[in-house]
């Protein structure tokens, strides 16, 4: 019978589920944001969050302790490699429990994280055999470290363990007492190293299997596995309501956090994280359908308005200070989203499946007949149209019904200048005009487009700029009653567009063009498509919105955020995009005005809303400015708290800068750096590289986007070895040395020129001095030879008359009538004729002329005679035998004898010439 009153429970429980889950079907969420495995480097499972006072989230992990300043992940490990269970962040020190094993991990001045092990400060740690430690806590002053084995306490010195704490399942600080239980053990207080019951208040006190515990100020939350879950105030103990009991017993809670006096936040293992409401009791369940990782929840942390879970498969966020609410269809039966307008208390939604109404009570149901895509919703007249893949239908009693299906699918309606209500539809097929009178509608073809048109900008009254899906924009004239095409010109194929797929807009009164993440603008004097100068700043901002007063810009760039300017291009409203760009549908972004708060941005699978009214921060300076992480260079790392360093100019080639804002507030940031070389970019995934520096002073100044605080820093870079003031110094004195040797080198260079210069006047007054005393000997010379001739010549005639004389007289002596007189005259012929006279006179010219010839001829043939001496000189003088003759007082005959025996004394050939062989001595 017991057993059979269990099962109806249990089956009453589970329809009772079915029926609440009926009504989570589609519901409103906040933001959410998932870490996978990916992201974070490690494992799957993570156990316990927490953060420290600058907003760096440390999470518990199977692979060691991970750290996320919301930009970069860290992973810390312990020597063991074993799983951290805990984690709790105590002022500079990061407290873990592990298997066997709990201390605490602490930054040095660099930023490195050191572990240090605090299980030798007990002298029992033979007791840690097999315990896992699973919670840490603060309490006055002391570290609390939680097993299922013990409660052991860290004073910052030793460490002692509570008796009979073998048991505890849970322990919490409540209102300056620590406060244990357990799944054998009522709750009990922790006073010294002993155990005494806990007091209720004079309530119930008989709790004995007790899983969970969250406490905040004065609330204290229990769930207890027999009685389910309470509420404490310190006054009185306050049963949960059933309805949210039931989701904590069947989905098993695992973790509870109180946000506030009115908010409590609970982890299941089944079903992902409730967000129960004390005073409403409104439970809003966020799983893995509406987004979560994963549906176990094993670690829970509220921080700054964002709920950290710790799951089974990775980590989630969830913004719960989000300007957006999300309404995201689980069951994808919506699809993308690419209108929506708000009619008659409802708000209909064109998705690529159909359209849909979305009530007050948040059902979604889809209007009869309304399957496939849908463009456009648009109210004209008081009545509700669609542009349907199928053609033109008005929406009435929640069904669709056709108006016009003979051009084919609708694209949307653009009102025309005219007060008439006239309207242009742009389809598959070209341009329709849409006449309104009254009750009736009327519907022309516009003649000369056969083309599709899927959106209508008015130029003028009848210009108009029309944008084909694929083949860029076309500019229209029409007719003054907008039934034909006059004239239209395409500009898709224009140079400066690098995609066909364009969009167009008016602003006042131009025509401007966005194409390749590139403003442009028609300039109608010119009949061209330019740059737009005044979208200059606006690159990668798309208009998604036009509302009175101003225009709603999408960011595609780093920053992704929402942008109102309103017409003088002053920035109105920024709220960041960057979770919700995923969701966007791209090329289709749209905002919708609901009402003067409410706006509605279409999304691939529902929509989001958010309130423009929402309390926004009074002073942006209560931002703290940003944090730096970490310094380092290819080889060392920096003082990062130091607001003024100098680093080696080797380390400047590639110095990196780790920033973050604390408490994760703002993601978005950039720095400006100035100095010898001046450059600003925003700071993309928390990092950013300084290169190549040059060396000098710099001024660094790091700031979150659109707020006014910076974190500023003053760098020096110092100049390399060769250019410090030592070397400065000694390259002074080598520049005064190398100065005064260059003038010495230049004072000797020109004393050695002079030198030069006088030797080579010296050499050259030499040379003409010896040229002229050459030509003098010369001249000495040929007049001695002219002298010898002469003298020779002279002989020789002289000679030859005595000689010719003489003969005469010896033949006129026998006849002579005074043969004594003749005789007397032959003799003084004899004796004017004295051969040696004759031959020193020669000798004496020759020798001035040919010294020492006599000598080397001697020494060479040392058996020549006196008058062959004298034929060899007379030879050597170029004197023939004829003019030798008389000379020597012989006959020509005699001459040419003693020429041939001369030629035998000096070996000389026949055919060889002796006056030749004579010219060498």
């Amino acid at each position: 019978m017991k057993l059979y009153f269990l099962d109806i429970k249990l089956l009453l429980n589970i329809i009772f589920i079915g029926i609440s889950l009926a009504s989570y079907s589609q519901i409103f969420s906040p933001e959410i944001e998932n870490y996978s495995i990916e992201d974070y480097q490690a494992d799957n499972q993570n156990w316990g969050i927490d953060v420290d006072k600058n907003g760096v989230v440390f999470i518990a992990n199977n692979k060691g302790l991970l750290r996320f300043n919301g930009h970069l992940w860290q992973l810390l490990e312990l020597p063991s490699k074993t799983i951290i269970r805990s984690v709790l962040c105590v002022e500079n020190k990061i407290y873990i429990g592990s298997y066997e094993e709990f201390g605490f991990w602490k930054a040095d001045i660099y930023g490195n994280y050191h572990y240090t092990s605090l299980t030798s400060l007990y002298n029992g740690n033979s007791e840690f055999q097999s315990e896992e430690f699973w919670q840490i806590i603060e309490f006055n002053g002391k570290v609390v470290f939680r097993s299922f084995g013990g409660i052991y306490i860290y004073d910052g010195s030793t460490i002692s363990k509570v008796n009979d704490s073998g048991t505890v399942s849970y322990i919490g600080v409540y209102q300056n007492k620590l406060i244990t239980a357990s799944l054998e053990n009522t709750f009990r207080e922790v006073k010294g190293n002993k155990h005494i019951p806990f007091d209720f208040n004079n309530n119930d006190k008989n709790f004995n299997t007790v899983s969970t515990i969250a406490i905040r100020d004065s609330l204290l939350f229990f769930f207890d596995l027999n009685k389910g879950g309470y509420i404490y105030d310190s006054k009185k103990l306050n049963p949960l309501p059933k309805r949210i009991n039931i989701f904590l017993h069947n989905y098993v809670v695992n973790k509870a956090i109180i946000i506030d006096d009115r908010t409590i936040v609970f982890g299941t293992i089944k079903n992902g994280i409730y967000i129960y409401d004390l005073k409403t009791e409104d439970i809003q369940c966020i799983n893995k359908e509406l987004g979560l990782n994963n549906n176990t929840i094993l670690g829970l942390k509220y921080h700054n308005g964002t709920i950290w879970g710790g799951l089974d498969n990775g980590v989630s966020t969830i913004n719960l200070k989000s300007p957006y609410q999300f309404y995201q269809d689980i069951t994808g039966v919506l699809g993308a989203v690419y209108d929506v307008e708000y009619f008659e208390n409802k708000l209909y939604l064109a998705s690529n499946t159909g359209v849909y109404s979305f009530t007050e009570n948040n059902k979604l149901h889809l209007i009869k007949n309304s399957e496939g895509h849908v463009w456009d919703l648009s109210i004209i007249n008081n009545k509700l149209y669609c542009g349907h893949n199928n053609g033109m239908y008005s929406i009435e009693n929640n069904q669709l019904i056709p108006i016009d299906i003979a051009s084919g699918g609708v694209y949307g309606y653009f009102k025309t200048p005219s007060h008439k209500p006239m309207y242009l539809q742009g389809n598959y097929t070209g341009i329709n005009l849409l006449k309104f009178e009254k009750e009736k509608l009327e519907i022309f073809n516009i003649e000369n487009l056969s083309f599709p048109i899927n959106k209508i900008i008015f130029e003028s009254e009848h210009v108009i700029w029309a944008t084909h899906p694929y083949k860029g924009v076309y500019r229209i004239k029409l007719n003054e009653g907008y039934t034909k095409a006059l004239e239209f010109s395409n500009y898709g194929n224009t140079p400066n567009f690098k995609q066909f797929k364009s969009n167009v807009f008016k602003v006042g009164k131009e025509i401007v063009f966005y194409n390749s993440n590139k403003w442009f603008k028609y300039f109608k004097e010119e009949d061209s498509i330019g740059v737009y100068k005044k979208f200059k700043d606006l690159t990668s901002n798309s208009i998604i919105g036009i509302e009175d007063g101003g225009m709603w810009f999408l960011n595609n760039g780093y920053k992704k955020s929402l942008q109102f300017f309103n017409e003088g291009l002053v920035e109105k409203n920024k709220i960041s995009v960057s979770n919700l760009k995923q969701y966007l549908v791209p090329n289709y972004e749209k905002i919708y005005f609901k009402n003067d708060s409410i706006r509605i941005v279409t999304l691939n699978d529902g929509f989001a809303t958010f309130n423009l009214k929402e309390p926004k921060v009074k002073n942006k300076e209560t931002f703290l400015a940003p944090v730096i992480d970490k310094i380092y260079s290819r080889d060392k790392y920096f003082l990062k708290n130091d607001s003024i360093f100098k680093i080696h100019y080797l380390d400047a080639k590639y110095l990196t800068f780790e920033v973050f804002s604390p408490n994760q507030s703002v993601k978005g940031q950039s720095y400006i750096l100035s100095g010898r070389v001046n450059q600003k970019e925003e700071i993309k995934n928390g990092k950013f590289t300084l290169q190549n520096l040059p060396y000098g002073d710099y001024s660094l100044s790091i700031q979150n986007e659109g707020f006014l605080s910076a974190r500023k820093i003053s760098l020096t870079v110092l100049p390399p070895w060769y250019l410090s003031n030592i070397m400065k110094l000694l390259y002074l004195v080598l520049m005064i040395s190398a100065v005064y040797i260059y003038h010495r080198f230049n004072e000797t260079k020109s004393r050695k020129q002079q030198l030069e210069a006088k030797r080579i006047f010296i050499r050259e007054n030499q040379k003409k001095i010896q040229e002229i005393e050459r030509q003098n000997l010369e001249k000495d010379i040929l007049n001695k030879k002219r002298e010898l001739a002469n003298s020779t010549e002279t002989i020789i005639k002289k000679n030859e008359t005595i000689i010719l004389l003489r003969n005469e007289l010896n033949r006129l002596l026998n006849v002579s009538p005074n043969k004594s007189r003749t005789k007397k005259l032959i003799d003084l012929s004899k004796n004017k004729k004295d051969a040696d006279k004759d031959w020193k006179a020669f000798e004496t010219n020759f020798n001035e002329l040919h010294a020492d010839f006599f000598k080397r001829l001697i020494t060479e043939y040392p058996k020549l005679t006196t008058k062959d001496l004298k034929l060899c000189a007379y030879i050597k003088s170029g004197l023939i035998s004829k003019e030798i003759a008389p000379l020597m007082g012989i006959t020509i005959r005699g001459v040419e004898i003693h020429r041939y025996r001369l030629r035998k004394k000096l070996n000389i050939e026949s055919n060889e010439n002796i006056s030749n062989f004579l010219m060498l001595f």
